[in-house]
């Protein structure tokens, strides 16, 4: 039984009753000594374990959802610009598809060979707008789709006009104007070579040349088509069989070997003719001998006073016209007709 003889953290033993008993080595009295368990024999190590599927791939799954946080928002920039692509290319069709539609349903195939077919053009209704001048500037891509009215018409460089056409050729335009000048680089076209104008197109030059209130262009005057070095004027219209005029009966066996020309001789005087200017056709055709006769030349001037505004007047001197044309009958031509040469006529 255990105890204790003086105040300490270590309990006394009483030795036993037999005095006889052996003590092993390293013994003290009155302390514990802890009995140690035998070291174990080294033996082989354990083989290592295998990972399992599943813990592998929670060990490595916040790695990956790092990363794949750091990839989402350059993947979701990418999806946008394919889509941004995507919707570009199919708008881009959609137009496409959409101006052939229009232009299969109007009737009229596109052919390149048409200059009113390009693409680039766009479609120009201007009216009627007597008093103003129109500039075509550069970058103005015009097809003309109705007839229109201008003061004057200047085509720049790098602009264009393109009279609108269809199969059938019933489109049928006129520009009514003082002048059209087509500066170096623009283009005034009315169909190609390779695609003719089958509609009818009219370019009808107004008033008269000396009117001050249309502005004057250097060297060409105020009544005009003016085509300046650079410039480019196509008119092509449909093709139609060539004429000939006949002075006499051609022999089934042909004409002899030799020269031929037809001649025509004007009478003396002053030959006048007077003309529809809207279907061409002659109104009237006399000789007014004005070099021997002065009733001629009063009954000449008494025409002019009364002739109806808009038609269209040509004269032709035959021989010689300016014996007995009074002043009167100048002053008259030079006053309706705006001519500057009938006071400069001579002696044939």
């Amino acid at each position: 039984m255990p105890m204790s003889d003086c105040p300490g953290r270590f309990p006394a033993f009483v030795a036993p009753s037999h005095s006889n008993h052996q003590r092993c080595p390293g013994y003290v009295p009155g302390r514990v000594a802890p009995v140690r368990s035998p070291t174990p024999s080294k033996g082989p190590p354990p083989p290592p374990l295998k990972p399992h599927g599943l813990r592998l791939e929670q060990r490595t799954a916040p790695s990956l959802s790092v990363e794949n946080q750091r990839r989402v928002p350059s993947l979701n920039l990418r999806q946008r610009k394919n889509t941004l692509i995507c919707c570009g290319v199919s708008l881009g069709a959609f137009f496409l598809t959409l101006i052939l539609v229009l232009s299969l349903t109007s009737g009229d195939e596109l052919d390149e060979n048409c200059p009113d077919h390009h693409l680039s053009l766009r479609s120009w209704n201007p009216g009627h707008q007597p008093d103003k001048d129109i500039v075509v500037q550069t970058g103005h891509l015009y097809r003309l789709e109705s007839s229109a009215t201008f003061r004057s018409l200047t085509i720049q460089s790098g602009g264009r006009v393109v009279f609108a056409d269809n199969v059938d050729g019933s489109r049928n335009i006129t520009l009514r104007t003082h002048h059209i000048l087509i500066e170096d680089g623009g283009a005034l076209h009315i169909g190609s070579p390779k695609c003719r104008y089958r509609s009818r197109a009219t370019i009808a030059l107004m008033g008269r040349s000396d009117n001050k209130d249309v502005p004057e262009v250097r060297f060409l005057g105020r009544k005009f088509i003016g085509v300046m070095s650079g410039g480019t004027l196509e008119l092509h219209g449909t093709e139609r069989v060539s004429w000939s005029l006949l002075t006499r009966s051609i022999p089934a066996s042909g004409l002899a070997t030799g020269d031929y020309a037809f001649q025509k001789n004007f009478s003396r005087g002053i030959n006048f003719r007077v003309f529809d200017p809207d279907t061409s056709a002659l109104l009237y055709a006399e000789r007014y001998d004005t070099h021997d006769s002065w009733n001629d030349s009063l009954r000449l001037t008494q025409l002019l006073r009364s002739l109806p505004a808009g038609r269209i007047v040509a004269m032709a001197v035959g021989d010689s016209a300016v014996k007995s044309l009074v002043d009167e009958t100048k002053k008259a031509i030079k006053e309706v007709l705006g001519s500057r040469f009938a006071y400069d006529l001579k002696y044939r």
